[in-house]
């Protein structure tokens, strides 16, 4: 049947022609990637991750320049499972010289895919004492001089250089400023990272007063895409689902295909902050682009990986466009990642070895037997079920003497703490929370190692939510 006409829309002001790099690509695959997150980026939270997803690209939390150059362990720093590619690594610091320093052994020692310099921290500790992060917005020169020399000294990785920073600083806050910052370093690096909102250095807002006051920013980015065609950009900031960060990464008619019609239309008005039409705190504006710049590469989520893991259980085949994702259930998850622990740090029950698992790499251990008489039950059922009394050793008393904890409390601390939000949103799991709290604490099984205290906590869940599948809701 013939349609009805349409009522004729208000006139609209005349917008600027849009440049080549504006215009939508489809055949550009953009990227998401896991924001370091200081003391929460460590390799057993990458892994978690990567056990999610094979194709989003992990970081480090920040390491100092000083401490990559002259660190007697490295590998206590800088190592990484071979399968947690593509991987960045971000330094901070404030020298030239030992951030160069840095960027040849991150990138040709140890095999990172880039690497990155903070210029995005707020802290007063960092960006008050020592006079790095945040602070080199206001310290442009120093900062190219910084970028130049790490590509001085890895110079057939020079293009693996990039910066993460804010889109401005203290009252420094409007396009201009931003612009000039971008200009100035742009000789130097085409590779941005930019958190969305401006940050307040001098201790008048705390780290996390500045990740959620200023308010979000998103058409500033868009705007510097626009201006800087030759550079590479990922947005940072208040993105909180797969969903929301493919609409932004590819633009709405390009990313999420259930929006409404009320939200189509609210992208043909012209955002800004303080943005009454987001009505979001502060006025933060987040309204994603109608067509996404082709030089935004991608988009980056932090706390909404630290809090709800599983969030990227379909970051696969959702956002990435691959055929299936590596895991179906949260047991999926849990088995593969108790592997990967009882391989990076082997029990320290059954051994005679002195030496304490204390960093990475754990001492190279050989087990006199296969199991102790508290991870019988786990490691070997059918010998325990026949004679759990006899059969096995204590671990903790070794031929009447006690051997004490071989395993530190810190390295079970950071096992077990990725897995806390592991069962984010769902009914009657606080007790996995407590249990992983509890079995952590508990110095006669730490011998045992993170993967067996991990085992033990997975009783502490029904089976029916183990293994049913993932419900978020299957996002075509």
């Amino acid at each position: 049947e013939p349609m009805e006409p349409m009522e004729p829309m208000e006139p609209m002001e005349p917008m600027e022609p849009m440049p080549p790099i504006m215009q939508h690509q489809h055949h550009v695959n953009k990227e998401l990637h896991i924001a370091p997150m200081l003391n929460y980026s460590t390799r057993e939270f990458r892994q978690l991750i990567r056990i999610l997803s094979e194709r989003v690209t992990l970081w480090t939390e920040m390491v100092v320049d000083e401490t990559v150059a002259h660190s007697p362990n490295l590998d206590e720093h800088l190592a990484y499972d071979n399968t947690q590619h593509p991987i960045v690594c971000q330094i901070g610091g404030n020298s030239p010289q030992l951030c160069g320093k840095a960027t040849s052994i991150v990138l040709e020692q140890f095999g990172y895919d880039e690497v990155n310099l903070n210029i995005d921290c707020p802290s007063e500790r960092v960006s008050g004492k020592r006079e790095f992060g945040a602070c080199l917005m206001k310290k442009a020169e120093l900062a190219r001089r910084i970028v130049a020399e790490m590509q001085t000294n890895a110079p057939s990785l020079a293009s693996k250089v990039s910066v993460k920073c804010r889109i401005g600083v203290d009252d420094l806050d409007d396009l201009e400023f931003a612009a000039e910052f971008i200009r100035t370093l742009q000789p130097v690096c085409q590779r941005f990272y930019l958190h969305a909102r401006k940050c307040v250095l001098g201790g008048l807002m705390n780290a996390r007063q500045n990740r959620s006051v200023p308010p979000l920013n998103y058409p500033r980015v868009f705007s510097l895409c626009h201006m800087f065609p030759d550079c590479l950009f990922w947005i940072n900031g208040g993105i909180k689902s797969i969903d929301e960060a493919r609409m932004i990464a590819y633009g709405w008619n390009g990313g999420c295909k259930s929006i409404d019609a009320d939200a189509k239309v609210a992208h043909q008005v012209n955002h800004q902050v303080p943005c009454t039409l987001c009505n979001l705190p502060y006025g933060s504006c987040t309204q994603p682009p109608v067509v996404a710049p082709a030089n935004l590469r991608g988009v980056m989520m932090g706390r909404a990986a630290m809090d709800d893991p599983c969030l990227f259980y379909n970051a696969d085949k959702y956002f990435f466009n691959e055929p299936s994702n590596p895991c179906q259930t949260r047991r999926d998850v849990l088995e593969r990642y108790c592997v990967y622990l009882e391989e990076a740090y082997p029990r320290r029950c059954c051994d005679n070895d002195e030496r304490i698992t204390f960093e990475c790499p754990a001492p190279n251990i050989v087990h006199d037997r296969d199991c102790c008489k508290v991870c019988a039950e786990i490691y070997c059922p059918e010998q325990f079920q026949a004679d759990a009394s006899s059969t096995f050793i204590d671990e903790n008393n070794r031929d009447g003497k006690n051997i004490g904890n071989k395993m530190s409390s810190r390295i079970i601390a950071r096992s077990l703490k990725p897995v806390q939000g592991l069962f984010a949103g769902i009914p009657d799991t606080r007790i996995w929370r407590r249990t992983c709290d509890n079995l952590g604490q508990n110095a006669q099984l730490r011998n045992c190692g993170p993967g067996f205290l991990l085992r033990m906590a997975m009783r502490s869940v029904d089976d029916k939510i183990l293994d049913r599948p993932f419900d978020h809701g299957e996002l075509e």
